[in-house]
């Protein structure tokens, strides 16, 4: 059958009207970054009815969202101290996110964690959700050159529904068309961040240069009232907390001299503090029993300065019967410090109710403080005063320091 040619030209003439009627309709706007833009989703198509022919239109021009959320500041809990340091293996950050627009897309977080000199990648973020729990966490040790490597926690908000979306991509495939001209980063370019070290070890405390003595060495007798100790800790940067019998006496890791010390047996107790706030579990501690001072009861003993001397002085007595006393309550032991050798006078003492004893100041040598045993800690008890006297004429006693204990 032949057709027409009126008849053919007038279905050419329908086919130009109907690409001339979507002319208008495809020739879309240029796709533009828009400030106010808050999804990068493409819109639905324009045309209200779907055409009967393959249809070249898809939908509307994207968007660029060019207002990524922000990160809000970190907690982390337990928070870390002064020194920057937590004493606990685990910790635990919160944090939110913002939009700064009217975008309503919902927000999601990637975080970074690590104890490294140098940080991941900047394609090596995790997923995470506030709160974040980090456990078993190791004690940040010093290497290499002294330095500690902290504990560094990075977190950044992105738009879940943007950054998936490419918004230069098109929107019509066959022309090629719809895309915006950028595609603005979705994720906050700023990230939060906090870092901290750790440390759970408790410090060990230690007291070197502890005194000693052959007769009684668990209760030693010392022969200054200015004791010098050496107090160390197994840490750096430790806090020192030293107290005699519970009074505080001012210490650091160092030798120490404990100044004018009374009489009486003490207890020095030595305690540190590391920098994460750890204590040690239990003090140092070392006992000793200070001798007390001799001060002349009357013109008859005279007072000799001494350097070498308990308290720096001594007592001299050579008049014979020259006596001293002393009082003490249940003694056992009594010691005193003096000069001994071949040049020294006689002494004896007597406690209540005893007979005078000799105490043995002699000797081939002539030393200086030295520890004379006039009674032991078997002996029987007594309560009163212990008296001394010079049994001698012309040859000095020299008395410096009484324990009595």
């Amino acid at each position: 059958m032949t057709v027409p040619s009126s008849v053919r030209r007038g279905a050419t003439l329908s086919a130009a009207v109907l690409v001339g009627t979507l002319l208008p309709v495809l020739a879309l706007p240029a796709a533009q970054a828009d400030p106010g833009c808050t999804s990068e989703a493409a819109p639905p198509g324009e045309l209200p009815v779907p055409l009967p022919l393959p249809s070249p239109l898809g939908p509307g021009d994207r968007c660029d969202d060019s207002e990524a959320p922000v990160t809000s500041s970190v907690t982390a809990a337990p928070a870390a101290n002064a020194a920057g340091f937590i004493a606990q293996d685990s910790v635990t950050f919160t944090f939110t996110g913002a939009h700064t627009d009217a975008d309503a897309d919902p927000i999601a977080f990637e975080c970074q964690f690590f104890n490294t000199p140098e940080p991941p990648a900047d394609d090596e973020w995790t997923p995470c959700a506030s709160p974040q729990t980090y456990t078993d966490l190791e004690d940040t040790r010093r290497q290499l050159g002294g330095v500690e490597t902290p504990y560094t926690f990075r977190v950044r908000a992105y738009d879940a529904a943007d950054r998936g979306i490419d918004a230069t991509s098109p929107t019509n495939l066959l022309l090629g068309t719809g895309g915006a001209e950028t595609d603005l980063p979705d994720t906050d370019q700023t990230p939060e961040q906090t870092s901290f070290k750790v440390d759970t070890q408790r410090p060990v405390a230690s007291i070197f240069n502890t005194p000693f003595d052959r007769e009684t060495p668990e209760r030693p007798m010392i022969t200054t009232d200015s004791p010098t100790l050496r107090i160390n800790g197994n840490e750096p940067a430790l806090v020192f907390d030293c107290d005699i019998d519970g009074r505080e006496v001012p210490c650091r890791d160092d030798n120490v001299t404990f100044a004018d010390l009374g009489p009486g047996t003490q207890t020095l107790s030595v305690s540190v503090t590391d920098r994460a706030g750890n204590t040690s579990a239990e003090p140092a501690t070392t006992s000793f029993t200070v001798p007390e001072d001799l001060v002349a009861p009357g013109r008859r003993w005279k007072t000799r300065a001494s350097r070498q001397a308990f308290g720096g002085d001594y007592l001299e007595a050579s008049a014979y019967k020259t006596k001293i006393t002393v009082a003490g309550v249940d003694v056992r032991e009594v010691r005193l410090l003096a000069n001994t050798g071949p040049k020294s006078g006689k002494l004896k003492y007597k406690t209540p109710g005893g007979a005078w004893r000799k105490v043995k100041l002699g000797g081939k040598t002539t030393k200086r403080g030295q520890v004379v045993i006039v009674r032991n800690e078997q002996s029987a008890p007594f309560t009163g005063k212990i008296a001394f006297r010079v049994m001698s004429r012309g040859k000095p006693v020299q008395l410096d320091a009484i324990m009595l204990r």
